[in-house]
């Protein structure tokens, strides 16, 4: 069984994550990749795929008409070495159907039983998760499965990476690792930070506080993780190639969500400007 990472399956959940990476994979030319749909197979008829698109992505595509964002969401590919218009056409919705492989769990929730027998009988052994729900009983399937944290391992763990990056550290980061039974704990095969600077985000002060949230999670948020995946699978990082940490020199830290008046001084004050 390989171990290189551009012969990964990816798991396919409806959000901002799995849309990034599956159009990667795409301009990437990795159409025989896997990818499994997480959810039965009913859930893929057209019809109800695009529902569940639409009332998934209402707000995100209603941002992209807007001038301003367009705006930022060019200074973001910028700033990751995107191609342009990345974060803009990862959302057509019939991306979904160009990977050539297409398999269907039992249900939505990773560690229903259900799951948990059908990823047993699976040949692949390796998984690129893009969900967001907590892997538990789903870990005992003696499968390995990968997850891309948008922060700096040990150092931020925890939710709201990189937000809490930039509060705490003025910088952003992520990291690929194997997961484990604890949340952001795992082995660490690859990983970065950099220094933020300041994004250009004309109007930024007129939008509510959880529209800034929306937006950064719809195209910040993405954009570093297939940032890194995308260095990954050009430098074919092996999936057993795990770095030798020192644990003991490292910062272990562990960020909840930023609550709402602290998440408005952070985008206004350290995160756009202009």
């Amino acid at each position: 069984m390989s171990n290189s990472l551009k012969e990964i399956t990816l798991i396919f959940s409806e959000n901002p994550i799995a849309r990034a990476y599956l159009y990667l994979l795409i301009k990437k030319k990795l159409f025989s990749n896997k990818f499994n749909y997480l959810n039965n197979k009913i859930i893929f008829n057209k019809f109800f795929l695009k529902l569940r698109y639409y009332s998934t992505f209402k707000k995100t595509l209603g941002y992209l008409k807007s001038k301003e964002i367009l705006i930022l969401i060019k200074e973001i590919e910028e700033y990751f070495n995107l191609e342009k218009d990345f974060l803009i056409d990862m959302y057509t919705f019939e991306n979904i159907y160009k990977l050539k492989n297409i398999e269907f769990a039992k249900h939505q929730d990773i560690n229903n039983e259900l799951n948990i027998e059908y990823f047993k009988s699976l040949k692949e052994k390796n998984f690129l998760n893009t969900s967001n729900r907590i892997f538990k009983s789903i870990l005992d399937t003696n499968k390995n499965f990968y997850h891309i944290h948008p922060g700096y391992m040990y150092k931020v763990r925890g939710a709201d990476g990189t937000l809490n990056s930039i509060k705490y550290y003025d910088n952003v980061g992520a990291t690929f690792f194997l997961m484990d039974n604890k949340i952001d704990n795992g082995k660490i095969i690859e990983r970065f930070e950099r220094n933020f600077k300041k994004i250009y985000f004309p109007d930024s002060l007129k939008l509510k506080t959880h529209d800034l949230y929306n937006i950064w999670f719809s195209f910040f948020d993405p954009a570093i993780r297939v940032f890194l995946l995308n260095k990954m699978l050009s430098d074919d990082i092996s999936l057993v190639d795990y770095k030798n940490i020192n644990l003991s020199k490292e910062e272990n830290n562990y960020y909840k969500f930023i609550n709402k008046s602290e998440l408005r001084d952070l985008f206004i004050n350290k995160i756009f400007f202009d």
